[in-house]
């Protein structure tokens, strides 16, 4: 048997019932039931009379009776809403003993009271819109009743009705947040009777002058309406001198009136409400505010066709002329004239879109926005290219201040980019399919990355201390950079984790040895190195999510690509976008060289010989105008063409040789305070392997010099030599086995180079755990992985399983992870929850294990019992 529910509820309460605005701009209380209660006289209580009635009080009210409400809804009564009026903030009681003041109010307990029509107060607050006073209630923080307006002579009030109009002084007190610094003195107004100045309109009142915008909404045709603004506000903004109620910023209605005076005008209905904007559109209306627009456009137009004839005139002009650059010049400042015109002009028409839309189909409006955007992209366009012309030949030569004017140059192309992808979002955020559109536009100029490239080759250049050779760091950025934005869309996808791995590789390594060079560089050159790491960070960080996005496509299966991966394969560039009548792209070959003991991956052009030799054509990215670098191949690897060398005499040799050896425990204390400040691996491995090359380089001189095999001295030199290099050799390996161990690096490429050469052992200490409940229910494994020397654990090895009893290889996919000996004991999740908070972490595919790498650990551990914990 269900509960019976009770059919009526008696509550008493007191209630202080606050006004509320209904639909139509008047202010209504809330109703319960009949409205025919609203204004029904209180009766008094026991011993208060009229005279005596507190005017703060809040009164008891009968007791609400909440009934069930039935299912006939044609038993219940139809919500009403009541105008407040006048009558209802009446007070009938009069504080006669308070006189009256100089604004014929009454001074009572802290608060304003106005005599009214009729008898009795109401309390009255000023309106900040317009300056009158409006009635209120104590409880009220904003007054919501009606304006009202005060007769001089029997100094009562009345209310404000649509017929009034309600005038005040503009006082100094109330123009002065408004006043602008401009002196419009000795100067004539225009033919509508305000001063014109930049695109804006002012006002002068009592020498002051305050910009004004048209209140269309306001304004009748006996009385226009003007607004004066603040001119760093939003609203007043407006290219057409039009105000928009919708923008932010505070305004002052003021009316001309026939003595040629300014003074202040309420602009609101009875209530203070405005009319709906809608309600009051007219075709004639329409057509009034359009008037402005229409000649806005009119002015973009003549500006456009100005431009079409200055770049007419100037294309003639010969080449690097003084003529020239005088004429690129007003061309490049006509267009950015033009280009804020066109700025303003698509800003007031979505200002006001709002009414557009009734002047012009929806259809027709969203068309012709789209078009005048599009203009905005070309007039960009147009600017950079004249930029550009004009430049050219200032910074053609290389000089460090043609470097500097370059980076001016390119750092005023970032700000129009920036400004022109702004335009560009917003057309695909109203018109998805205008990708193709934006496809075409870009096709004439560069993109960010492009420039970014260029900024960082001329910051590079700038550390060198002859501008005409350029530093040896660096060079591998470049080439990184270029694979990531210029190539690797073209290159087959399988290849793209070796590809970018190492080009993160080289970005890292180029990074700290260029921070490295801060402390004992100028200040001006430890600016450039601050710059230069600044551009190379964002590069790095794509290449990290790019890596990131594709492990997250793998299996649990996919190999990581090892350290000593081969790269040799070829591809065909994708047609560049600004160039469609250029000859086709030669082929291309992404390949691995070994450079003084590392691995880099350079791209460049192939060029096959008659007899079918293969040499690789690789730019020289600071100078691209320069002969390339060629590769050839030798003994299995890709190695530079080494130019011919003019032979040494004997004692040079000699000389040289012994200088080397002299050098080799030198080159090896410099690499362990190398190790000491913590700089990256393969800066190292790269510094000991270049003075190996030297060594061995002397070695091969020596032997085939001429009479050196029967030469003791020259072939115990050699021996030496070689012996020297391989020294060399190993410590770069020792170097790089221990700074592999940093327990605070996660990396699995790093963990293989370890376990390929038996630095590690593995122990199995967890078995099985169950984790979790429901579908977050796993089965935990976790091995150790300790230095071989001395068995100090270094991290551990999480893997995750659906059942108890599946095979080791069948941890989940995504489900193996190495973990700090920290975060091991933080949880699964740790590491994600760092990348999602932003703190500190490694990159998703560097923490995460492949197949390859985890059935090593379980080899390894084989033969290890397990030892739960």
């Amino acid at each position: 048997m269900g509960t019976k529910t009770p059919s009526r509820v008696t509550v008493s309460v007191d209630v202080h019932t606050p006004p509320r605005h209904t639909a139509d701009g008047s202010t209504a209380h809330r109703q319960d039931g009949d409205s025919s209660n609203t204004h029904a006289p209180r009766p008094a209580r026991p011993g208060v009379t009229p005279d005596t009635v507190d005017v703060d009080a809040i009164h008891h009210v009968p007791a609400l009776t909440v009934g069930k409400i039935g299912t006939t809804t044609a038993s219940i009564p139809p919500h009403t809403q009541t105008t407040l009026t006048l009558e209802q903030y009446r007070i009938n009681a009069t504080p006669t003993h308070v006189p009256l003041d100089a604004n014929d109010l009454r001074l009572h307990k802290g608060r304003h009271y106005a005599d009214l029509h009729g008898g009795g107060v109401t309390q009255v607050a000023v309106d900040a819109d317009t300056g009158l006073y409006r009635a209120t209630r104590s409880s009220e923080r904003i007054a919501s009743g009606p304006l009202l307006r005060r007769d001089p002579h029997t100094r009562v009030w009345h209310p404000l009705t649509d017929a009034d109009t309600a005038t005040f002084p503009l006082t100094e007190a109330r123009l002065q947040p408004f006043r602008t610094e401009l002196d419009f003195s000795g100067v004539e107004p225009g033919s509508d009777g305000l001063w014109h100045h930049d695109g804006k309109r002012y006002v002068v009142i009592a020498k002051g002058a305050y910009q004004a915008l048209q209140d269309l909404e306001a304004s009748t045709p006996g009385q226009p309406v003007l607004r004066i603004v603040k001119a760093a506000d939003p609203v007043a903004a407006d290219s057409t001198n039009i105000y928009h109620a919708s923008r932010a910023g505070v305004s002052l209605a003021v009316t001309r009136e026939a003595a040629d005076t300014w003074v202040g005008v309420a602009v609101g209905l009875q209530g203070g409400m405005r009319r709906s904007a809608q309600a009051r559109l007219t075709k004639d209306m329409l057509l009034e505010r359009y008037h402005p627009i229409s000649e806005a456009f009119q002015v973009m137009s003549q500006s456009h066709a100005t431009y079409e004839q200055l770049w007419s005139k100037a294309r003639e002009l010969p080449d690097a002329s003084d003529e020239k650059t005088r004429a690129l010049i007003g061309l490049e400042v006509h267009l950015l004239k033009h280009i804020k015109l066109e700025a303003d002009f698509v800003q007031s028409c979505v200002d006001n879109r709002e009414w557009l839309i009734h002047l012009k189909t929806s259809g027709l409006y969203r068309q012709e926005l789209h078009t005048f955007r599009k203009e905005r992209v070309q007039s960009l366009n147009r600017l950079m290219v004249v930029m550009d012309l004009r430049v050219r030949p200032t910074i053609a030569a290389l000089t460090f201040d043609s470097f500097r004017r370059s980076l001016t140059h390119l750092n005023k192309k970032l700000k129009l980019l920036d400004e022109r992808q702004t335009v560009i979002d917003q057309i695909l955020k109203d018109s998805r399919d205008s990708a193709d559109e934006i496809i075409e536009l870009n096709k004439t100029v560069p993109g960010h990355d492009q420039v970014n490239g260029n900024r960082l080759t001329l910051y590079l250049r700038l550390l060198s201390d002859n501008p005409e050779h350029p530093p040896e760091v660096g060079t591998q950025s470049l080439h990184a950079i270029k694979l990531l934005t210029a190539d690797i869309d073209s290159i087959p996808e399988a290849e793209h984790p070796f590809a970018l791995i190492y080009a993160l590789d080289c970005l890292k390594e180029d990074k700290l040895h260029i921070a490295s060079l801060a402390t004992s560089s100028s200040p001006e050159k430890a600016g450039y190195i601050r710059e230069i790491l600044a551009l190379i960070e964002p590069f790095e960080q794509r290449i990290e999510s790019r890596l990131n996005q594709q492990y997250e496509s793998w299996g649990g299966d996919t190999e990581l690509p090892g350290l000593d991966q081969d790269i040799d394969f070829d591809f065909v560039p994708r047609q560049p976008a600004t160039s469609e009548t250029a000859a086709p792209p030669l082929p291309r070959k992404m390949f691995r060289t070994r450079q003084h003991g590392t691995y880099k991956v350079l791209i460049g052009e192939t060029e096959t010989a008659p007899d079918g030799n293969v040499t690789i054509n690789v730019p020289d990215l600071f100078s691209p105008d320069a002969p390339p670098q060629r590769y050839e191949k030798r003994q299995g690897e890709w190695q530079p063409v080494r130019p011919a060398v003019a032979p040494a005499s004997r004692p040079e040799l000699i000389r040289e040789a012994n200088r080397l050896l002299e050098d080799v425990e030198v080159h090896l204390a410099e690499a362990k305070a190398k190790e000491a400040r913590n700089e990256y691996p393969g800066e190292i491995i790269r510094y000991l392997g270049e003075h190996a090359d030297h060594c061995s380089d002397q070695a091969t001189a020596l032997e085939n010099s001429p009479g050196a095999a029967e030469d003791p001295v020259m072939t115990s030199l050699s021996r030496r030599l070689q012996a020297a290099g391989a020294a060399l050799i190993r410590g770069g390996h020792t170097v790089q086995v221990r700074m592999y161990k940093n327990r605070q690096v996660l990396d699995i490429m790093r963990l293989n180079f370890l376990l390929d050469n038996a630095e590690l052992t593995a122990t199995r200490t967890v078995v099985r755990k169950p984790l979790g409940k429901g579908s977050k229910k796993s089965f935990l494994d976790v091995y150790s992985l300790q230095d071989r020397t001395g068995q100090a654990p270094l991290w551990e090895a999480h893997f995750h399983y659906d059942n108890e009893h599946s095979p080791a290889l069948n941890f989940r996919v995504k489900g193996g992870h190495l973990k700090t000996l920290e975060q091991s004991r933080l949880g699964l999740e740790s590491q994600r929850r760092d990348a999602g908070a932003g703190r500190p972490h490694l990159g998703i595919w560097r923490e995460t294990f492949d197949g390859k790498t985890a059935r090593k650990i379980f080899d390894l551990a084989a033969a290890t019992p397990a030892s739960p914990r």
